[in-house]
C-alpha cells in the first residue's frame, strides 16, 4: 500500500490497518484483472453500525479507479431489499440482479438514477466466515453482459479469502467498518491512489444530498457526514452574517458553552471567525495552543489536543460566513485538498441561504395563511366544535383553505363554512381572506346558504381572478336542530347521528365559485339529532395522493362512525392523523361539530371566562369564579384540584403562549371538562421529556405545571384548533378521595 490512501475511521492508523488496506486492495484487483467489470467496490458495515448485531447499514469502503468509479453508490441500509449488495450480505449467498431489476430499482427510487444512468448488470457477493459478516463486494458491468459460471465461483472464492483475512486485521485490532467517503485506488499497485476520482465522487455526491435538502439541519448533517470527516475533521459549526453578526446556523460536535460563545459575534470585532468572514482569510492553527497565541483573548477552543480550521463560506460571489473546524492534528491538509474543502463549503454556503430564504417564504406564507383563520371558534351550549389546519409540506407557498363558524343574527342558529381557493400562491391566500370576508359579511346580514354562495359567487368574479374556489355552507337551527346546506363544488358534509349512522343529504352541489358569474346555487334541507357529528372538510383530508376517492370517504365515514363517543378533540386528531405524518401536496381543514341539543337539557352546563393577553392577576379573579360556580353545579368536591390545575394551565399559557386565553368549562353527569385555548400553537410539555440542559428554566417550570395535571387530571392533552391549540383536561365526578 506504499503511496496509497489509508481508510480513516476512527483513532490513530495501526500496521493492521495498512494489512486491512492491503487485502482490501489485493482482492478487488484481483478480481477486477480477471472480470474486468466497470465498477468494483467493497461494501463493510458503516461506522456505528455494530457488526456482532448484523449492522444497520452498509457504506463504500473501497473502490477501483475505473472512468464510472465515481458513480458507485455511497451505501444502503443493510437490510433494504432494493440493493444487491444488502440481499448478498443478509442472506450469505451471491447475488446477480440483470438490467431489467436495475431499471426496476430506479422506477422506485428515481433519485438512484443519479448513480446508474446507464444500462447495467450487477452481481455481489457477501464478505462473510462462519462467525461474523462484513459487507459485500459488488461488481457493476456497463453495458450489461453474461457472467460464466467459472467467474462466478472465481468471485465466490475471492471473497471467502478476503473475509478471512478481514477477521484476521480485525483479531489484530484494525477497523473493519467503513470509513466516511471510499479510498479509490488505481488498478495497479504502486502507482498511488486517485486523488481525482476521490474528489469527483465527494462533489458528485454532496451535490446530490445537497439538491434534496431544504433545513439548515439538514445542510448541516450533510456537510459534517460527507465534507468535514471525509477530510479528518472532528466537530464543525457553520456560521452566516446577519444584521452585522454571525449567528450560528447548525453545528455537529461542539461543546455548547462554545456556541454560545460564537453566536452574535459582531463583524467589527477582531477573532478568527469574524476575520475569516470579513476578511476572506483561511485561517488554520496546528493546536489550540497555536490559536490563542494569534488570539490572546480568545475565551473559547482550548483544547490544546485540536486543530482548528476558520474557513470562509461564499455564497452568489460573497462572504455570507464562516466555518470553524476541529480536526485531530496530525490532519495536515495539502494544497489540492484545501481547494476541494473550499469549493465543496462554497457549495454548502449556498445551499444554507438557499434553505433560510427558503425557511423565511415558508414562514410568510403560513403567518399569512394562520393569520386569515378564525382565532376561536364561537362557545355554545349546544354544541361542541373543533377544527384543524394543516398546511401542505410540499412547497413554501400559502394555500387556499379556510373554514369558519359564523352566529346567525336572530334566530339563534350557528352558521358552518369549509372553501378551497384553487391553487398555492399569495394570490390563493389572498383570495381566500377576501372570500371568506363577504362570506361572513353576507351570512351575518341574515341570507340564506344559497344566496350567499350566490353573492359570493358574483364577489369572486369581481376580484379579477382566475382562480375558482369551492365552498360548502351548513345553517343549524340550534333550538331544533333543522339545517339548511348548499355547496359551490365542495364536497358534502359527512354527518353521522348519535347511533353511528351516516346521514347523506340531498344536495346538487353546483359549480365551484368563479366559473360563471350567472350561476344560481340551491339549497337542501336535513335535521341534526342530539348526539350528530357534522364533519366538513376540503378534499386534502381523503389523501387523495395515497388513497382514490372511494377510500378516502370510507375511511372518513369508518372514523366517525367508531368515533361517536370519543372525546371530540382525540377524533379530529384522529381524522387529520394521517395527513399529519405524511408528505402533503394539499392544505387539510376539518370543521367537526357535535349537536348536543337544545339549551334546556340539564346536564348541558357550560361556563366561559376571557383572560386577556398577559393579565397573570386575572388568574385569581378566576379562582373567585369557580369558588361561586361549582357549587351551584352541585360539584364543589371537585373545587380544590380544579383551582389548581386552571391555574397552572392557565398561568402557562399567559406566560408561554403570550396571547390572550379563553377558558370554556362544560359539566357533564360523570365528568367536568376544561378547554383552554391560546393562540400559541406549541404543545405544552411534560418536565419529564425535556433533556438536561437543553432549555431555560420558564421552560422547565412549564414542564414542572404540566406533571400536575398529568398527575391530577383524569384525561389531558393538547390539540391544534384555529390559530393555536387547546390544553384540555377532565375530572371525573365521584368519590375524591
Amino acid at each position: 500500500m506504499d503511496g496509497e490512501a489509508i481508510m480513516r475511521t476512527n483513532g490513530p492508523v495501526t500496521s493492521a490497518d495498512v494489512r486491512r488496506d492491503a487485502y482490501l486492495a489485493a482482492a478487488l484487483r484481483r478480481i477486477h484483472a480477471r472480470l474486468r467489470p466497470s465498477t468494483t467496490t467493497a461494501y463493510l458495515v458503516a461506522v456505528g453500525a455494530d457488526a456482532e448485531d448484523d449492522g444497520h447499514a452498509l457504506a463504500a469502503a473501497m473502490a477501483l479507479d475505473t472512468p464510472l468509479g465515481f458513480t458507485v453508490t455511497p451505501g444502503m441500509a443493510a437490510d433494504d431489499a432494493r440493493f444487491a449488495t444488502a440481499v448478498a450480505y443478509r442472506t450469505g449467498g451471491p447475488v446477480i440482479w440483470d438490467e431489467e431489476r436495475t431499471r426496476a430499482l430506479i422506477r422506485s427510487e428515481p433519485a438512484m438514477i443519479q448513480y446508474v444512468p446507464y444500462a447495467m448488470i450487477v452481481v455481489s457477493v457477501p464478505l462473510r466466515t462462519d462467525r461474523r459478516r462484513f459487507g459485500a463486494v459488488t461488481l457493476r458491468w456497463a453495458p450489461p453482459q453474461e457472467l460464466p459460471a467459472d467467474s462466478l465461483d472465481f468471485l465466490v472464492g475471492v471473497a471467502d479469502r478476503l473475509a478471512v483475512e478481514l477477521e484476521q486485521a480485525a483479531a489484530e485490532g484494525a477497523g473493519v467498518q467503513a470509513p466516511p467517503a471510499p479510498v479509490f485506488i488505481p488498478e495497479s499497485p504502486g502507482t498511488g491512489w486517485s486523488r481525482s476520482t476521490a474528489f469527483l465522487y465527494r462533489f458528485q455526491r454532496l451535490a446530490t444530498e445537497l439538491t434534496a435538502a431544504k433545513r439548515p439541519r439538514d445542510i448541516v448533517a450533510i456537510a459534517q457526514a460527507q465534507v468535514v470527516r471525509p477530510f479528518g475533521g472532528r466537530a464543525m459549526a457553520l456560521c452566516l452574517a446577519d444584521r452585522g453578526r454571525l449567528r450560528v446556523v447548525g453545528a455537529a460536535g461542539f461543546r455548547k458553552e462554545d456556541l454560545r460563545s460564537l453566536d452574535g459575534l459582531l463583524l467589527t470585532g477582531s477573532t478568527p471567525e469574524t476575520d475569516a468572514t470579513v476578511s476572506l482569510q483561511l485561517l488554520l492553527f496546528a493546536t489550540g495552543k497555536e490559536l490563542r497565541a494569534a488570539y490572546p483573548g480568545l475565551d473559547r477552543y482550548d483544547d490544546d489536543t485540536t486543530a482548528w480550521f476558520f474557513l470562509p463560506l461564499i455564497a452568489d460571489g460573497q462572504a455570507v460566513g464562516c466555518c470553524v473546524i476541529s480536526a485531530d492534528p496530525s490532519c495536515r491538509l495539502g494544497d489540492d485538498e484545501l481547494a476541494v474543502l473550499m469549493i465543496m463549503l462554497g457549495q454548502v454556503g449556498q445551499s444554507l441561504q438557499r434553505a433560510r430564504a427558503y425557511e423565511l417564504e415558508h414562514v410568510i406564507a403560513q403567518t399569512m395563511q394562520q393569520g386569515l383563520l378564525p382565532r376561536t371558534l364561537p362557545h355554545l351550549a349546544e354544541i361542541v366544535s373543533t377544527a384543524r389546519y394543516l398546511p401542505a409540506t410540499a412547497g413554501a407557498e400559502v394555500g387556499g383553505d379556510w373554514y369558519d363558524m359564523i352566529s346567525l343574527p336572530g334566530s339563534g342558529g350557528i352558521g358552518l363554512v369549509i372553501g378551497d381557493v384553487e391553487g398555492h400562491s399569495l394570490e390563493a391566500g389572498g383570495t381566500m381572506g377576501q372570500l371568506r370576508s363577504g362570506v361572513r359579511a353576507y351570512a351575518t346580514e341574515g341570507h340564506d346558504p344559497a344566496t350567499v354562495l350566490n353573492r359570493s359567487n358574483r364577489l369572486l368574479a369581481e376580484l379579477d381572478t382566475d382562480l375558482f374556489a369551492t365552498c360548502c355552507c351548513l345553517w343549524v337551527d340550534l333550538d331544533t336542530g333543522a339545517a339548511t346546506l348548499a355547496g359551490a363544488g365542495h364536497p358534502v358534509p359527512v354527518i353521522s347521528d348519535a347511533g353511528g349512522r351516516l346521514i347523506t343529504p340531498h344536495l346538487p352541489v353546483g359549480p365551484p365559485l368563479g366559473v360563471s358569474p350567472e350561476t344560481v346555487y340551491v339549497q337542501t334541507e336535513t335535521a341534526l339529532a342530539p348526539g350528530s357529528l357534522v364533519a366538513l372538510y376540503t378534499d386534502g383530508l381523503l389523501d387523495l395522493s395515497h388513497l382514490d376517492v372511494d377510500a378516502g370517504l370510507e375511511r372518513l365515514h369508518r372514523i366517525l362512525a367508531d368515533g361517536r363517543g370519543q372525546d371530540l378533540e382525540l377524533l379530529a386528531d384522529r381524522l387529520v392523523g394521517d395527513a399529519r405524518q405524511s408528505r402533503r401536496d394539499d392544505d387539510v381543514a376539518l370543521l367537526l361539530v357535535r349537536y348536543d341539543g337544545t339549551r334546556n337539557r340539564p346536564h348541558r352546563r357550560v361556563a366561559r371566562v376571557f383572560v386577556q393577553r398577559r393579565d397573570v392577576q386575572h388568574v385569581r379573579r378566576l379562582r373567585h369564579f369557580l369558588q361561586g360556580l361549582l357549587p351551584e353545579w352541585g360539584l364543589a368536591a371537585l373545587l380544590d384540584d380544579l383551582e389548581l390545575l386552571i391555574t397552572e394551565v392557565v398561568t402557562n399559557a399567559l406566560i408561554h403562549a403570550d396571547t390572550e386565553v379563553d377558558v370554556r368549562l362544560r359539566g357533564y353527569p360523570d365528568h367536568l371538562r376544561v378547554e383552554v385555548r391560546d393562540s400559541d400553537p406549541r404543545p405544552p410539555v411534560l418536565l419529564a421529556n425535556l433533556g438536561p440542559g437543553e432549555v431555560g428554566d420558564a421552560e422547565a417550570e412549564s414542564g414542572r405545571g404540566m406533571l400536575i395535571v398529568d398527575a391530577l387530571a383524569s384525561s389531558w392533552g393538547s390539540s391544534p384548533a384555529g390559530r393555536g391549540k387547546t390544553t384540555w383536561f377532565e375530572l371525573a365526578v365521584g368519590d375524591r378521595s
